[in-house]
């Protein structure tokens, strides 16, 4: 198994019991110009980020790790896409409104 360092064996731990996660490279999640984007709705997404979240894993370190997987295997395209990713997921889950903020 891989060291648990790298993003991918934590999501396996969360997903898969340290198997191997169908959508263990991320990219389902944080690359809205990849095939593998595709292979979800939006909604999974939001429940993949939920259970993320919910198993309390980091997300901002988990990103920082995809992004810099991807950097170091000169895929830059690959790592500044996430901004994108997270705009649409963002924007999506605002315009359901999920995300309503109580205005007092």
């Amino acid at each position: 198994m891989e060291d648990e360092n790298y993003y991918e064996a934590r999501l396996d731990k969360i997903f898969a019991k340290g198997h191997l996660w169908q959508h263990r490279t991320f990219r389902t999640i944080l690359d809205p110009f990849s095939s593998e984007w595709n292979e979800t709705i939006f909604e999974k997404k939001i429940e993949i980020l939920e259970k993320i979240v919910q198993s309390g894993e980091n997300l901002k370190f988990l990103i920082h790790d995809y992004k810099k997987r991807y950097i170091e295997q000169n895929r830059r395209d690959i790592a500044v896409s996430v901004e994108d990713a997270l705009i649409s997921l963002l924007q999506f889950n605002l315009a359901k409104g999920e995300g309503k903020l109580k205005a007092e």
